[in-house]
């Protein structure tokens, strides 16, 4: 599938063209909005959250993003329903290197949102002060590496 950036002049053009052809030809045509991969910096971001998170809980990493983060705190995002081959229903949880920047930022403030509901609170990115603190309490329970 191809990709049209609409400020360019002549990927705007093309993609007019493909359409119309389209519209020749008695096609379909799906249009979506293309957000890249998660960032390296919401990726570091992430998974330090999910380790203050686990900290302060008194779970375990693994715990803090698999069932408090994809599970409670951003299931929207998280859940997928797929039917099989044979027409049965199936629920998993998608992993988060498979999000782009978009729902990455929207599951990041969900988890935020639910560990301050739930007596945790988690500084925000650009809080430097606040995460170098939390980093520290990391630190000395040699949670964090």
């Amino acid at each position: 599938m191809a990709r049209y950036r609409p400020n360019d002049p002549r990927d705007y053009l093309s993609a007019l063209d493909f359409i119309n052809r389209a519209k020749e030809q008695d096609k379909e045509v799906e249009l979506k909005y293309y957000h890249p991969k998660r960032s390296g910096q919401q990726n570091r971001y992430y998974h330090f959250i999910c380790a203050y998170f686990a900290h302060e809980y008194g779970c375990t990493e693994y715990e803090a993003e698999n069932v408090y983060m994809k599970q409670y705190a951003a299931r929207h995002i998280f859940e997928v329903e797929h039917e099989d081959k044979d027409g049965r229903r199936l629920h998993y949880f998608r992993s988060s290197a498979d999000l782009d920047t978009s729902e990455m930022s929207s599951a990041i403030k969900n988890f935020v949102a639910y560990a301050e509901c739930n007596g945790i609170p988690i500084p925000y990115e650009d809080d430097e002060l606040g995460c170098r603190f939390c980093e520290q309490q990391l630190e000395k329970s040699n949670g964090f590496r």
